[in-house]
């Protein structure tokens, strides 16, 4: 425990300090991508088709393709170098954002069918395992959670930017002229890495066998949490504009007075579990955090069992803070765990296979939820968060000390 608590004072080195700057920035660029259309996906689906499934199934199917191409793209990175892999992984992500924008173009039968096959390119931009084990490469293990925070700051900034701005430029501009950025800042990712990521040999080891990393049950286990983390992320922005615009009647261009509060609570709490998780804590850690969901979802579906009035957006305000606070919690450590765990010459096989497993859960949550949301009673959701609450939290607490 002394050496984590020392090793966690000690400042990155320059080099250190220009690979996470490249990174960051990267990173940032794409995930505003996504968080611009985040709070009105689904309202912009539900333009194109009446069926809330199609539009749960195109809200969450490009965590499909990003889950199938997470460990190609790792394992590819372990052997040709991380940078090649990234500005690929990019391109790819700017092509289907600029699909995502032409679905008017179509007849109606059509138009939802182009916005499911720009969201399933889009997740070609599988490059967060990538980046991430680019973290790996440079930063020594006591250090890692630490540096994945640092990603995690545009990662939080991109929040606050993507939810606020997307709907006020939705309101302005239409939600199609939101791809259209998002398709602008993925060629804008690509400049940044070509300028300033260096391109480091690949490593002369052979990566380990993909068997031998699947065999690895840490390595499993905390994938399975990537899953249900993404799970409870893709649910709740689902159903978040059903519930503050089709029940409240929020406005779009006003969803920032709920959602800057819930941010600026967890870019707080994100660092205290980062910082926690570099002193050996990340296990109970982030069983703490997927605990935080459990409340989450009841304040969230049953606002007046819970003691707050139904007819006040007051449960929807304490709920998303709960899960900013979890989901933010998990975001670093997870990842940071995973290559604690993973062998030295597989980061990216491991961490593509940790987030092959986050983002199909962003497809299945997404699916589910519109397809759920078809029911009159919200039991069947509630009941299916509670359960992935509760088994997200023993699955932590099942993990060796790290």
């Amino acid at each position: 425990m002394t050496t984590l608590k020392t090793a966690s004072r000690i400042p990155f080195t320059s080099h250190q300090r220009k690979i996470l700057l490249a990174l960051a920035s990267t990173v940032g660029l794409r995930m505003l991508g996504l968080f611009l259309v985040l709070p009105v996906f689904t309202l912009y689906g539900l333009q194109f088709t009446s069926s809330k499934f199609l539009v749960g199934f195109a809200f969450g199917c490009y965590g499909l393709t990003m889950a199938l191409l997470q460990i190609p793209f790792g394992r590819l990175s372990d052997h040709i170098g991380r940078r090649k892999v990234l500005i690929l992984g990019m391109a790819l992500f700017s092509v289907g954002s600029f699909v995502c924008a032409v679905p008017h173009w179509f007849p109606p039968p059509a138009s939802i069918v182009v916005l499911i096959v720009g969201r399933l390119v889009q997740g070609g931009g599988a490059i967060i395992s990538v980046a991430f084990a680019a973290v790996a490469d440079h930063i020594e293990p006591e250090r890692r959670s630490t540096a994945m925070a640092v990603l995690g700051i545009p990662i939080g900034a991109s929040f606050v930017v993507g939810v606020v701005g997307g709907p006020l430029l939705a309101g302005l501009f239409g939600t199609a002229s939101l791809f259209w950025l998002t398709g602008i800042l993925g060629l804008l990712s690509d400049t940044l890495l070509v300028r300033y990521l260096p391109e480091t040999p690949a490593s002369s080891a052979s990566p380990a066998p993909l068997g031998e990393v699947m065999r690895n049950r840490p390595v499993v286990v905390l994938g399975i949490g990537g899953f249900l983390m993404n799970f409870f992320m893709a649910s709740f922005f689902f159903y978040f504009p059903l519930i503050v615009t089709g029940q409240h009647h929020l406005k779009m261009t006003h969803y920032y007075s709920l959602l800057l509060p819930m941010m600026f609570i967890s870019g707080v709490t994100m660092f205290g579990f980062s910082r926690g998780a570099d002193r050996g804590w990340g296990r109970r850690l982030s069983a703490l955090a997927f605990l935080m969901f459990l409340p989450s979802v009841l304040v969230l579906f049953e606002p007046g069992a819970m003691g707050f009035n139904p007819a006040r957006l007051t449960g929807v305000l304490v709920a998303g803070t709960l899960f900013y606070i979890g989901f933010t919690g998990l975001e670093p450590v997870l990842p940071s765990l995973v290559s604690r765990y993973a062998p030295p010459t597989a980061y990216g096989t491991a961490l593509g296979a940790y987030n092959s497993l986050q983002f199909l859960g962003s497809f299945a949550g997404g699916a589910l939820s519109g397809a759920l949301s078809h029911l009159a009673s919200t039991q069947p959701t509630m009941a299916l968060l509670i359960t992935a609450s509760v088994a997200g939290t023993l699955l932590m607490l099942s993990q060796p000390k790290n």
